[in-house]
């Protein structure tokens, strides 16, 4: 279905404070890919299965608050425009899930955790220690890539970070993140910046 001259409003709104291509209007008239978020097999093999479904769990509870519905819209910006019907299994109870920092956090996770692996030739390979560079996981080529090898993760850095305040506090976040994965920009590998904002929600990806 077309887009309505609400959603293009509002998408040059944001493609004006986040500096963003046209091409995100494409995205508005193609049927939505559907992002199940509870469904990690082939998304991190190298990550527990308990510990993907707790970040699942945290993503769900995180949108929940924020009044989201499952399925309801994830708008993709940054280098990799595109749209998603994001879906996800209700949450049995949210009495562990009380501090909004911490769905802010482990909901992002999720959602990068999926969107790297659906958009980039890389996959969350291990997590980087504070400290170590800036980032929080080390990205691997996918199995079957060329220049997949089991023994070398460190192909491209992965820094994550999520909000539930808009887009003005997503925009900033970016470019605080951008910053501060500058100390091993020497490294010579890329690096991915994934910022949620859950009030949309909205990711921005940023390749540096």
């Amino acid at each position: 279905m077309a887009a309505t001259k609400k959603h293009t409003h509002l998408i040059n709104n944001r493609s004006q404070q986040l500096h963003l291509p046209p091409s995100i209007h494409y995205y508005y008239m193609k049927p939505l890919e559907e992002l199940f978020i509870n469904d990690f097999k082939d998304v991190c093999p190298e990550i527990s299965a308990i510990q993907c479904a707790n970040y699942a769990e945290g993503c769900a509870v995180a949108l929940e608050e924020q009044g989201h519905q499952t399925p309801t819209e994830l708008l993709v910006d940054g280098d990799f425009p595109r749209k998603y019907s994001l879906l996800w299994n209700k949450p049995l109870s949210k009495r562990g899930w009380r501090e909004p920092n911490d769905l802010a956090h482990f909901g992002a996770l999720a959602i990068a955790f999926h969107l790297t692996t659906k958009l980039t030739e890389y996959q969350v390979v291990m997590q980087a220690r504070i400290g170590k560079g800036g980032f929080d996981y080390y990205l691997g080529y996918k199995e079957g890539h060329p220049k997949y090898d089991p023994d070398n993760f460190m192909n491209a850095r992965l820094e994550i970070s999520g909000t539930n305040k808009g887009v003005k506090a997503l925009t900033a976040r970016v470019r605080e993140k951008i910053e501060q994965v500058k100390p091993s920009d020497s490294w010579n590998i890329p690096a991915y910046i994934a910022v949620t904002d859950f009030s949309k929600p909205i990711t921005f990806i940023k390749k540096k």
